[in-house]
């Protein structure tokens, strides 16, 4: 079956994004699959649901990595010697119609397989991330990408810290992208068209989303529904567990400090164990709130956050 393409060269900025609210592309299948270390399943939910203003939520980040691709593509070329054709055109799934990819463009490789190529951009302390591979996030577009466009193959190009260059070769992963595949269906079609949000994940994004989603509170008492009875339950069981092995992981810890005493290194059979003396300077607020109440007032800062607790 054909694949649809819709044309992008002379589509706005905000056209785009549009369409990207349409339906579920390569940037979101790393969200779905709770492996996205800044956006939240709820928070891309909100965003295929939303009817409102369509935003850019670009950053600093997506703004120098749009302005760096044209060099990033030039280079792979130059380093390869294999042509970069790029696409202008958001390409749907032939059997899917709300899966589509916005590739950065299309390799033909020396065997004549149609490629797609990805270019990255990544902060010099990011460079870790990427010593065994393409981080997972970037490796799950990818797979969606494969996918969508029913290749087999992609290089990735990226720029890390402005001064070293990389290039790997991802092959598809049909384990991968059949669970994508599921996941993607259950978000789009249990949730985004029935307008029913999904389960919060355990993602750090999502809990990050969650903490400012409602920093605010209202100082009222609510009934919870039914099905969060077992949610509860759990919580409680899963904190006992932990209460326990913090407890035992303290008498662990007290036996390897026995051994060191007063040395501040230990080894064995290639391990090694630090007992360091740390100092640090704190300011004594008591002291100077009474001493100097004036200074106190002027230079505090007050901070929030929501504490969670569960009790029976």
């Amino acid at each position: 079956m054909k694949r649809r393409m819709v044309p992008t060269k002379d589509m706005t900025r905000e056209e785009w994004l549009r369409y990207r609210r349409c339906g579920i592309g390569g940037s979101d299948a790393s969200v779905i699959m709770g492996e996205n270390p800044w956006r939240s399943v709820l928070q891309l939910w909100e965003e295929k649901t939303g009817d409102g203003a369509v935003t850019d939520n670009g950053n600093e980040y997506t703004y120098w990595g749009n302005v760096m691709e044209p060099i990033i593509r030039k280079e792979f070329m130059n380093r390869t010697g294999l042509k970069v054709r790029q696409k202008h055109a958001i390409i749907f799934h032939s059997v899917f119609p709300f899966l589509f990819a916005d590739v950065d463009g299309i390799v033909t490789d020396g065997n004549g397989e149609k490629c797609i190529f990805e270019a990255k951009t990544a902060s010099q302390y990011k460079e870790k991330d990427w010593e065994t591979g393409v981080p997972k996030e970037y490796y799950l577009q990818v797979q969606h990408y494969l996918e969508v466009c029913g290749m087999d193959k992609a290089y990735v190009a990226v720029l890390i810290g402005g001064n070293t260059f990389k290039i790997y070769t991802v092959l598809r992963d049909q384990e991968v992208v059949a669970e994508l595949l599921c996941k993607e269906k259950v978000f789009w079609e249990e949730h985004v068209l029935t307008g029913i949000p999904p389960m919060a994940d355990d993602s750090k994004a999502t809990a990050e989303y969650l903490d400012s989603r409602y920093s605010d509170t209202v100082a009222d008492s609510i009934q919870l529904p039914e099905n969060m009875k077992e949610i509860l339950q759990a919580y409680d069981a899963v904190d006992i567990q932990l209460k326990r092995l913090e407890k035992e992981k303290t008498g662990l810890s007290n036996q390897i400090k026995a051994a060191m005493e007063d040395h501040e290194r230990g080894e064995l059979d290639g391990m090694t164990v630090q007992w360091k003396k740390i100092e640090r300077e704190s300011l004594d607020s008591k002291r100077l709130k009474k001493e100097k109440p004036e200074l106190f007032q002027e230079y505090r800062s007050v901070s929030s956050y929501r504490r969670l607790t569960v009790a029976a």
